[in-house]
């Protein structure tokens, strides 16, 4: 984004005071509040989805959220003469992304996300069914996962020449494939399909992003931003979501684990189903699979030294994450 970009924001009511580049576009400071100036990159019809489901959970009293504004012409997508391109501006926050080294912005985080599933429950949205149900449930995204597993698997055998970095997945695969195989299995009981089909049919919306990177902390309010992967699923899975990443960087402390549990709780109580869900996530080998699928999907020419690094952390604090599931799935 450069200098014509702004040329935008004559098509909206308000004075710019200062700009600052960031969060993949232009910061504005302005006599109505901090907005986000951000180029369009999908068809106009996936911004108004956005700017709805926003809307309405402002609506429904979680307003901590970054909505859309709209411009002169009430329209959420702005052509811009000045360089042919498409934009939009969000109503954006004064503050930092959440510290993942502070318990306590964690724990106000996962507060706020039990706040949002409430606002949520009352939402009624004005978008055909298939745009908001369009993304697989977590079963159909296991077994994906699990297949890309095996496809990593039966490529790396039938190389000829392998690296080291390649000898140590072909090595650890079979055993991640088969904890895949096994956690797939466990998601796949009736207890898990009858909770998927009660989400469908009450329209249970989540988040779909739910990480630090999309939480705002603001002069002690917390934002959740960037609802575009909003759709229909168990709300327990952004949870999930956001203490998977999180307890990877604290080695799988169970400490940890428990306290983002309470904290979401005390808000928002956790079904026993849904507890149970929980830990059955858990169970899949996620970052293992994140590792290899990139791996599968880029350049094998040339593999980067932090790969090579990242797989080695994963693996190591493999036995970690393994005491953590015998007392997740004892709690679960």
């Amino acid at each position: 984004m450069n200098e014509k970009s702004l040329e935008v924001t004559k098509q909206y009511d308000f004075e710019i005071i200062r700009v600052i580049r960031g969060r993949g576009g232009m910061i504005l400071h302005t006599d109505d509040g901090v907005k986000l100036l951000l180029e369009c990159r999908y068809a106009e019809s996936y911004y108004d989805r956005e700017s709805i489901i926003t809307e309405a959970i402002v609506g429904n009293g979680y307003n901590n959220v970054d909505t859309f504004v709209k411009n002169c012409d009430e329209k959420v997508v702005t052509y811009n003469e000045s360089d042919h391109k498409k934009y939009i501006i969000k109503n954006w926050f004064d503050g930092n992304e959440c510290n993942v080294k502070s318990i306590d912005e964690l724990s106000a985080s996962v507060a706020a996300l039990a706040k949002l599933h409430t606002a949520f429950d009352e939402v009624s949205l004005n978008i055909e069914k298939e745009s908001v149900n369009s993304s697989e449930n977590f079963i159909m995204q296991y077994l994906r996962h699990t297949k890309e597993l095996k496809k990593a698997m039966n490529y790396l055998k039938k190389k000829k020449k392998r690296s080291s970095y390649e000898l140590l997945m072909l090595k650890s695969i079979p055993y991640y494939y088969d904890e895949a195989i096994k956690a797939v299995n466990n998601l796949s009981k009736e207890k898990y399909t009858n909770r998927i089909n009660q989400a469908i049919q009450n329209k249970e919306l989540v988040h779909g992003a739910f990480n630090y990177h999309n939480v705002i902390i603001s002069f002690g309010n917390v934002a959740i931003t960037n609802f575009d992967k909003c759709r229909i699923d168990c709300q327990i899975c952004d949870l999930y979501q956001f203490m998977r990443k999180i307890l990877e960087k604290y080695n799988w402390s169970i400490e940890v684990a428990y306290k983002l549990i309470n904290e979401y709780d005390k808000v928002r109580t956790i079904t026993e189903v849904d507890l149970q869900l929980l830990g059955a996530l858990f169970a899949f080998p996620e970052k293992y699979w994140k590792l290899i699928n990139y791996y599968y999907n880029s350049n094998k020419a040339w593999i980067p030294p932090k790969s090579i690094e990242k797989l080695n952390v994963c693996m190591e604090q493999n036995y970690r994450r393994l005491d953590f599931l015998a007392t997740i799935g004892a709690l679960c």
